[in-house]
């Protein structure tokens, strides 16, 4: 196991986790005065997915070094920016804690996650072929 996998799988990862845990602690859409759902309750279950499946897939290619499961954590970055608003809608009033925490916080984690995940893997890229000439 690479170093460079190591940390780009960490970040990765712990940024997955964050992901995860945030959708259903510190960030979660919103809950009515009644405690009924909102109709962006399934955001939360849908970003607690991705968060785990990115982690996942940074943990297993820490551990066998793959293009394709970089790729796929990627591709849930992509889908965490995604999920709130486009995906899976969320309450029309600007007040709501889905539009004013959620969706930010999906938005910023589903950018640093593509960011680290693509990056992991352009540098991979590099690295492998600087190691075939030599």
């Amino acid at each position: 196991m690479k170093k460079r996998d190591m940390a780009f799988g960490l970040v990765t990862g712990i940024l997955g986790i964050l992901l995860a845990v945030g959708a259903q602690t510190f960030v979660h859409p919103c809950v009515h005065s009644d405690g009924s759902a909102a109709m962006c309750a399934p955001v939360r279950t849908w970003l607690t997915g991705a968060g785990g499946a990115i982690a996942v897939l940074a943990g297993i290619s820490m551990l066998r070094p793959n293009t394709v499961t970089r790729i796929l954590a990627a591709a849930g970055g992509l889908l965490a920016i995604l999920i709130p608003g486009i995906l899976v809608p969320v309450c029309k009033a600007d007040t709501m804690a889905c539009r004013q925490v959620t969706q930010p916080f999906a938005l910023v984690t589903g950018v640093l996650i593509l960011i680290a995940a693509l990056l992991w893997t352009v540098v991979s890229a590099v690295a492998g072929k600087q190691e075939d000439r030599s």
